[in-house]
């Protein structure tokens, strides 16, 4: 939900991009490969599930009443400036290392180490100070990054047909 201006501006430049996609997915050619979804069908449906969710949390906030709020000092006070610097750092390092794994671990291995690495550094920058990591959330985050891979995998392989990066006998 939208809190602040910062959040109604970062919603709107997201919006849009949403749109701008949105045009741009109709200019995709019609479908050549014969088959039952031309090639805008996917660009087309991103765009307007992101623009349809976008302006729901703007009407949600707006009902609310914090669309336009100011910003709190409390919650700028507490997060160090220096968190998300390197926040965005560790992505951008994560998404090289990813790239680099990914063909000698494969598509599965690779992208779990990815997930949860990635949720489990923006989850230590995000806590609060004195907040412990408690050892169930890490086990469910390893389990989530593990069934998204494989998920993600077998939507791909199986259901487009695309194939993606594996080792070992059982294509992982």
């Amino acid at each position: 939900m939208v809190k602040t201006r910062s959040d109604a501006l970062f919603h709107l430049v997201l919006l849009a991009l949403a749109g701008w996609f949105l045009q741009q997915a109709w200019h995709l050619p019609a479908n050549a490969a014969g088959g039952s979804l031309s090639p805008a069908f996917f660009p087309r449906a991103i765009s307007s599930a992101i623009a349809i969710l976008l302006l729901i949390s703007m009407v949600r906030g707006l009902m609310a009443g914090t669309l336009l709020a100011r910003e709190s000092s409390d919650a700028a006070a507490t997060t160090p400036r220096w968190v998300p610097v390197v926040g965005w750092c560790g992505v951008a390092l994560l998404l090289v290392l990813y790239a680099s794994l990914l063909e000698p671990l494969g598509y599965v291995i690779s992208t779990a180490l990815f997930l949860f690495i990635c949720v489990a550094m923006v989850s230590v920058l995000s806590r609060q100070p004195g907040e412990n990591i408690a050892i169930g959330r890490v086990l469910m985050l390893a389990l989530f990054s593990a069934v998204v891979s494989v998920a993600i995998f077998l939507i791909f392989s199986v259901g487009f047909e695309i194939v993606l990066p594996t080792i070992g006998m059982m294509g992982v």
